[in-house]
């Protein structure tokens, strides 16, 4: 067996390479094994960086892609600085030309830098274009050589002393308890410390993650670069980008073709890409041909990365990032480097974890998008009761999952256990709700507290998801204690990797107002426990961005004080916490009604909490599946996008056409 090591990565491309030059850097003894380094998807790259032209949807993953954008000037000087030779970075800017004129306008971040060029405008900033009607401009955005940035990331290894070793096949990631002991390779054994699967689109022939491969054929024109580059910018089009290099070089792509490993181009293929080319930018028909190849993207169902822990403890995911993977390699770096060398969860992880692939859990649609033609279409799986009483053939916006520190869930309702007249009302309740996550006040559970006594007993865990609470708490200390053994309490109900927390600090018994200093002190320790904290606040958004960069894994402000029925008392400070949180956002208490329930949902909460409104309402059963059913139309409503409210009326039949005596 070979020698063991600090970290074994598992893929020579971009990503594998970038990730050990991060984790070499703090401090660690890195080794990468590579099947064969020229078959990385890496070399069969455009580089472009251009989050925002490809209309990347808002949420988790354009969040990841803005990030590593930011990242990418910082991060290439690094890998210059240390290796002496130029990755061919570049922020030239992107141009999204459009046929269709400016009517629809892509998908960007708040922050977005953008201008729509009309055709007039359009020929100042790049002349020779095709019949489009005007361009939206991306000044921030551009590209760097992949081909250059895999090889600077070559020699950062070598000169950070890496072991390197290609011609290298795993056969096999040999566990034992939920842990990786080593690796069976072609070449014998290897073992380490820790292991970070990056092999790309090959990644499923080791582990069940669904990674396949999707072809990409590209080629690329010439031109004598002493005459002056006739491209400047890069050109994202409809379905073909064209990206100029400054030595000379044109680019042009891709095919996505689901034809497994089958190598080599196709007439078909090129033939596809230069007819696209030459509708965009004429001129490219008549540059000398320079090159053809192809690559293989590593694709999901829902065209996003697998990132951060697995099953096993000493095995981290970095994969699946298809069309995205050099876009993506600092931040994944990044966010690898802080798991594995520091055990420091970003955030952003748990949107981009492989258990949001288990179809058992899985039952919406996730939204998938074609990079190729900026079409949004679902992957439909077995909707909730309470999707399936409102949603119908006809088109439904696409939701993905709830996803908390790397779960997913499916109803975004949250039910509590306390004050039913009976156990079997309260299981009839939360089963009519819909809701796969039910908190239990462990105190109350713990000392036997009247209304609770066999609790543990009372709901079925194989199917719901034991939310532990810390209510009853008055100090930092006492949660911290009591959250400990809620974990406890999961695993003997067959909830082993169960380590939520509900987090309660309430020293005030009269309002039951949470208190925000103890609470961020006992989040702070209970995060470096290992504990996925799910923190209940005052609707205060200062305290939910301290407690979201301390790890919490949502935050969960109050409508109004608990059990008070009092609705939404605190809606501008709640849409205020909403618009700037990068994890769930979980209204918790004072909801007395279905409309209320409603509301939350549609100012944009990610899942709401309510307990009392059902058990204490007349019938609690009926009142558990209107909750149910307001939750799931609110955030229905949400996607959908309300109308505009004006301060005049508008008539809904217009008067073109009327019938007049």
């Amino acid at each position: 067996m070979a020698a063991a090591c600090d970290a074994l990565v598992v893929g020579g491309g971009v990503i594998g390479l970038a990730i050990a030059v991060e984790l070499q850097q703090r401090g660690l003894q890195v080794t990468i094994l590579s099947r064969d380094f020229e078959q990385a998807a890496s070399g069969a790259a455009a580089g472009m960086l251009a989050p925002q032209a490809e209309s990347i949807p808002p949420g988790e993953f354009q969040t990841l892609c803005l990030s590593s954008l930011s990242a990418y000037p910082a991060w290439v000087s690094k890998l210059e600085s240390l290796t002496g030779e130029s990755t061919g970075y570049w922020p030239c800017g992107v141009l999204a030309p459009q046929f269709k004129g400016d009517s629809e306008q892509p998908s960007v971040a708040h922050s977005a830098v953008r201008h729509w060029l009309d055709r007039d405008a359009l020929v100042h900033y790049q002349p020779g274009l095709g019949p489009v009607k005007g361009a939206w401009w991306f000044p921030e955005e551009g590209q760097v050589d992949n081909r250059k940035l895999f090889g600077v990331l070559r020699l950062a290894c070598e000169t950070l002393g890496i072991d390197m070793q290609s011609g290298i096949t795993v056969e096999a990631l040999v566990q034992r308890e939920r842990r990786v002991t080593h690796l069976r390779t072609s070449a014998g054994d290897f073992e380490a410390g820790h292991y970070i699967l990056a092999a790309g689109a090959w990644s499923s022939s080791l582990l069940p993650v669904p990674v396949v491969p999707r072809k990409g054929q590209m080629a690329a024109v010439r031109v004598d670069p002493s005459d002056g580059l006739p491209l400047q910018r890069v050109l994202f089009g409809e379905d073909i980008y064209i990206v100029p290099r400054q030595d000379g070089r044109i680019l042009i792509g891709a095919t996505v073709e689901e034809v497994g490993f089958a190598p080599h181009n196709t007439p078909a293929g090129l033939q596809q890409i230069f007819a696209a080319a030459a509708n965009l930018y004429p001129a490219v028909a008549q540059f000398p041909l320079h090159e053809c190849w192809w690559g293989f993207r590593p694709a999901t169902p829902d065209q996003l990365p697998v990132l951060g822990p697995s099953h096993c403890q000493n095995l981290t995911l970095a994969t699946g990032h298809y069309r995205n993977g050099i876009l993506l390699a600092p931040i994944t770096a990044a966010l690898i480097g802080d798991w594995v060398a520091d055990q420091r969860a970003s955030p952003l992880l748990p949107a981009f974890s492989w258990e949001r692939f288990l179809s058992a859990n899985l039952s919406v649609s996730i939204p998938t998008v074609n990079r190729s033609t900026m079409q949004v279409f679902d992957v439909p799986t077995s909707p909730s009761p309470q999707a399936a009483a409102l949603s119908s053939p006809a088109d439904q916006p696409a939701d993905p999952p709830l996803m908390i520190a790397g779960r997913p869930f499916a109803s975004r309702l949250m039910t509590g256990t306390g004050k039913y007249e009976s156990f079997e009302m309260m299981g009839q309740a939360i089963a009519a709700s819909g809701s796969q996550i039910v908190t239990v006040a462990l105190r109350r559970v713990q000392t036997n507290a009247p209304g609770h006594e066999g609790l543990a007993e009372a709901l079925d865990w194989q199917t719901i998801w034991m939310l532990p609470n810390t209510a009853g708490c008055q100090t930092a200390e006492e949660a911290v204690r009591v959250a400990k053994l809620g974990r406890e309490m999961a695993k003997r109900l067959g909830q082993e990797d169960n380590n939520f927390v509900k987090l309660e600090v309430i020293p005030d018994s009269q309002y039951l107002l949470p208190d925000p200093i103890g609470t961020l002190e006992a989040a702070e320790q209970l995060v470096k426990e290992g504990f996925a904290v799910l923190p209940y606040i005052n609707a205060d958004p200062l305290l939910a961005q301290r407690l979201e960069a301390a790890g919490c894994a949502t935050v969960m402000p109050l409508g109004s004080p608990i059990g008070s029925g009092q609705g939404i008392r605190n809606a501008a400070n709640i849409e205020i916490i909403i618009e700037n949180a990068k994890v769930p956002v979980v209204v918790d208490a004072g909801i007395g009604s279905p409309s209320e329930a409603a509301q939350a949902m549609e100012m944009g909460a990610d899942a709401l909490l309510i307990n009392t409104a059902i058990a204490k309402a007349k019938n609690p059963i009926a009142m558990g599946q209107a909750m149910g059913m307001a939750t799931a139309a609110g955030r229905l409503a949400y996607l959908a996008g309300r109308i505009p409210v004006k301060a005049y009326a508008n008539a809904s039949s217009p008067l073109t056409g009327r019938i007049t005596p």
